[in-house]
């Protein structure tokens, strides 16, 4: 049984809460006040697309340090 990669479990989390905050975003909706004034969570945006862009990032690094590994040969690795 292979070990959990913990680099490739926090990109799936940090995606996961990308995703939460534009679903957020499109849960909570927008509302005008009487004097006409937007009122939305727009920081619910940017927050969740930096989010998603960083778990993705993180999800493109585990996969090339895993590929690294796979291409090493076995007399250069290492004893654990």
């Amino acid at each position: 049984m292979s070990k959990i990669n913990p680099l490739s479990t926090l990109s799936l989390v940090l995606i996961a809460l990308g995703g939460a905050c534009l679903l957020a975003f499109n849960l909570i909706g927008s509302t005008i006040d009487a004097q006409g004034v937007l009122h939305e969570p727009f920081g619910l945006i940017p927050i969740g697309w930096l989010l998603i862009a960083c778990g993705v990032v993180l999800g493109l690094a585990s996969l090339t340090r895993a590929a690294l590994r796979l291409l090493k040969p076995r007399s250069d690795r290492q004893p654990r």
